[in-house]
């Protein structure tokens, strides 16, 4: 940008542009908008199971306002919040053990939105067979209570990921990570592994333990499409080893990474999963990150303390201080604004999984307005693809070429990528450990 008569570089502001309009083709959730009918194709996290208990859950969800509940015969149900009748909020219904009762004339609703009872009506038998209140299906997973909001004729499987049977894995549920942002730059941020040896090193840096010191080597990065989504594969040296750390997204709201505490001190062809998240957008403007730890029988660390390490950077739960010296994922993405605006930004070499992310939710969009099934959308469930996500640790001496030199360290992690392809990690580390544990002790 220019002046008329030089191009500024120190000192510039004055000539740079500062506003623009936010790509709402990518970020827009709402119903009726083509990123909202793109998403309302994926089963989405609203609640925890822990969180349903004797009063109703008012939850907001792909802008919709929402309710959730758990019947007295243990049945989940996601209903508009608004009841049919005369509009009261449902937040302040009636759980009973066939459903939700609304607090103002007595309507009574199953968890799928059928109308059981109202009450005093001379025409209510015509009345419920007329009748019935929004409502959208449900699935309970390790602890995580998922509603589809997309077209009721066509209901995808529900993700079973392979990384979700791993013997000796305990899946516990996580807790809310609320972030006033986007929905799309939190999960772009899974395929962002340039941030890993910047951002979350800065509490080692300052003298808080966090993330394994070996992430502040910066690695050798490599990208690559999965069936559902993408990975990024990032290869350093690690003492006598190379250490080839990857990430991934699973469709447009899952994301999957390896351990923060890994640090590749010995080899190993494939480690146990770490954390699985699923990011709801609330709205245009905010987004909640619900999450499984997977906890490894072999793990040392008390798991009071890996749950405070995870939650750590993850949420606005610091002092405004504390948070400017020790900034985490949250600060990083929240403060990116409501809406990140992309028309702004100047992308390097090490953003291609940035673009990859962009790319595979634009598609998805297209393929949805065009009345196709998107990549990442499954009917039956033998149909979901592997995961990813894992670390795998080898010997300076394995690689064929000098552990210093950036170029082998880059063919390293293809050759990784490549291999996991053919051979996804999780079904072998499955087969291994199963086989470990039969063994007599």
């Amino acid at each position: 940008m220019t002046n008329g008569t030089q191009t500024p570089a120190a000192y510039d502001g004055y000539y740079r542009k500062q506003v623009a309009a936010p790509d709402m083709m990518l970020c827009g959730v709402g119903r009726g908008t083509p990123g909202g009918e793109y998403l309302r194709r994926f089963w989405h996290p609203v609640a925890y199971l822990s969180e349903l208990g004797e009063l109703p859950l008012r939850i907001r969800a792909l802008g919709e306002d929402l309710v959730a509940f758990r019947d007295g015969n243990g049945e989940v149900g996601v209903l508009h919040l608004h009841c049919c009748h005369r509009n009261t909020s449902l937040e302040f219904g009636i759980v009973e053990k066939r459903g939700i009762r609304c607090c103002y004339h007595g309507r009574l609703f199953a968890p799928d939105g059928t109308l059981l009872e109202i009450p005093g009506d001379p025409n209510a038998e015509r009345l419920m067979c007329e009748v019935s209140q929004g409502g959208y299906p449900v699935h309970v997973f390790a602890g995580i209570v998922f509603a589809y909001m997309g077209p009721p004729e066509r209901i995808p499987a529900f993700p079973m990921l392979d990384r979700f049977d791993i013997p000796g894995v305990e899946l516990v549920p996580g807790v809310r990570f609320e972030l006033e942002c986007n929905w799309v730059q939190i999960k772009e941020n899974v395929v962002d592994p340039h941030h890993t040896n910047i951002l979350h090193t800065i509490p080692q840096r300052r003298g808080v333990e966090h993330f394994a010191d070996e992430f502040e080597h910066f690695p050798e990065l490599t990208f690559m499409e999965t069936p559902a989504g993408a990975m990024y594969l990032a290869a350093r040296r690690s003492g006598d080893n190379i250490w080839i750390r990857s990430a991934e997204f699973f469709g447009p709201n899952i994301h999957c990474i390896s351990s923060i505490f890994e640090a590749g001190a010995s080899p190993k062809d494939a480690t146990p999963p770490f954390m699985t998240f699923w990011t709801l957008p609330v709205d245009d403007e905010r987004s909640i990150n619900f999450y499984i730890s997977h906890v490894a029988s072999e793990e040392t660390m008390p798991f009071e303390k890996r749950r405070a390490l995870e939650i750590f950077g993850q949420r606005d739960d610091r002092p405004y201080a504390e948070r400017q010296y020790l900034p985490g994922d949250h600060e990083a993405q929240v403060g990116q604004g409501p809406i990140n605006i992309i028309a702004l930004e100047h992308l390097g070499t090490h953003d291609r999984g940035i673009v990859m992310f962009r790319r595979f939710v634009r598609q998805g969009i297209k393929a949805v307005s065009d009345g196709k099934d998107p990549k990442g959308f499954y009917m039956p469930e033998v149909d979901l693809p592997p995961t990813f996500a894992n670390d795998r640790v080898v010997p300076v001496d394995a690689i064929g070429g000098s552990p210093n030199d950036p170029a082998v360290l880059v063919r390293v992690a293809e050759q990784v990528g490549r291999d996991y392809l053919q051979n996804p990690p999780m079904p072998i580390l499955k087969a291994d450990r199963s086989a470990n544990a039969e063994l007599p002790a």
